[in-house]
């Protein structure tokens, strides 16, 4: 699929839009949470329903020094909430120590609330997953739910060293569009923005006027159910040191069959970065394929993960480049629990064909 062509409207006319819809969002949400306070039994609140993801890890890296060593893997926390039949609060909370002491890092990684219209439009406020492609809204932070082990390299969080403003605290809206059956979904986003450098103390807060803005479009045909086809289009506008900006873009384009038994999914990305100082773009891409089937309680699967970044871009040019193969296979013997062991050969910038093994078991209570 092609990707989509740049002349979507200016970021300013993009963040009005929705600063609109929010303002009409509250009216009836204000309306409703007097309803409930006159309603609602002194004393009463909303019930939280709340689950936790955790893994256990063992990994050889296969490069020369490294040992192998078990390990933690996030636990995360997710908890929901229904204020009342259109208002809903979302929020995930991971918890990450190591192996050998009881040191946790706390982090909120989402924090959203949604007011829900119809089908046509759901209002978010708060901290989320960007809508960049594919994987980043389909997977989050339970590893319960991903076949492999890890995500691919273009999708790895930004504390893990990846490359996408994976999170964002802003305003979203998503729904279907209008006319089209429930066949083609939409999402914009208008956020801060990813915080690449401290230019300030204001840890947290947008360090310019500028917001980024995020476009997507996804078609699922009827009659192919769990087929999926899409793309997007992310911008940004970097503030970096010396008072000056890097204009960012990022296209995603995406096709994915995913059904209890098979799954079948590719992703490609093209991250621009264009200093206002020279005005000269530097293009990068990145994607995978992926493909696995079940068989009963036995999922083999395969990943081709690829990631070239050119050593002159700004911001991400040390991060290197990668390309892995993944095999492996899952087997889930009993409900919220699953065994993954898979074997890679990774090429980066560095190393040429390390081969490791990974092995982790992931639970959900």
């Amino acid at each position: 699929m092609a990707p989509p062509v740049a002349s979507h409207p200016p970021p300013r006319r993009i963040a009005l839009l929705l600063a609109v819809a929010v303002l009409a969002w509250l009216t009836p949400l204000a309306a409703s949470a007097q309803t409930m306070d006159h309603d609602s039994a002194p004393g009463t609140h909303p019930e939280v329903v709340v689950h936790a993801f955790g893994s256990v890890d063992w990994a050889s890296a296969g490069e020369p020094g490294e040992p192998n060593s078990f390990g933690l893997g996030q636990l995360a926390l997710f908890m929901t909430s229904a204020i009342n039949d259109r208002v809903s609060v979302l929020a995930e909370i991971v918890l990450e120590a190591s192996a050998a002491n009881t040191q946790v890092t706390t982090d909120l990684e989402r924090l959203q609330l949604t007011y829900r219209l119809n089908d046509h439009l759901n209002l978010s406020a708060g901290r989320y997953h960007t809508g960049i492609g594919f994987y980043n809204a389909a997977f989050h932070h339970g590893s319960y739910f991903e076949t492999t082990i890890g995500r691919p390299r273009v999708f790895a969080f930004e504390d893990e060293g990846g490359v996408l403003p994976v999170h964002e605290v802003g305003l979203s809206a998503r729904g279907i569009v209008p006319r089209t059956g429930s066949a083609l979904r939409y999402v914009a986003e208008v956020g801060n923005g990813r915080r690449w450098t401290d230019l300030d103390e204001h840890e947290g807060l947008d360090q310019n006027g500028a917001k980024s803005t995020n476009l997507g479009l996804a078609l699922r045909p009827e009659r192919w159910r769990g087929a999926e086809i899409g793309a997007s289009f992310y911008r940004d506008d970097i503030p970096a040191a010396g008072d000056t900006t890097i204009k960012n873009d990022i296209v995603a384009a995406y096709a994915v069959y995913r059904t209890p038994a098979v799954e079948l999914m590719a992703e490609w990305l093209r991250l621009s970065y264009r200093p206002e100082t020279t005005g000269q773009r530097v293009d990068n891409h990145g994607g995978y394929v992926q493909a696995s089937h079940a068989f009963g309680t036995l999922r083999p699967y395969y990943r081709y993960d690829r990631l070239d970044i050119d050593p002159a871009t700004p911001l991400i040019g040390t991060f290197g480049s990668s390309e892995t193969h993944v095999v492996g296979i899952r087997f889930d013997p009993a409900v919220w629990i699953g065994l993954k062991a898979q074997y890679e050969r990774l090429s980066t910038t560095t190393v040429a064909g390390a081969n490791g093994m990974h092995v982790q078991l992931v639970f959900v209570f």
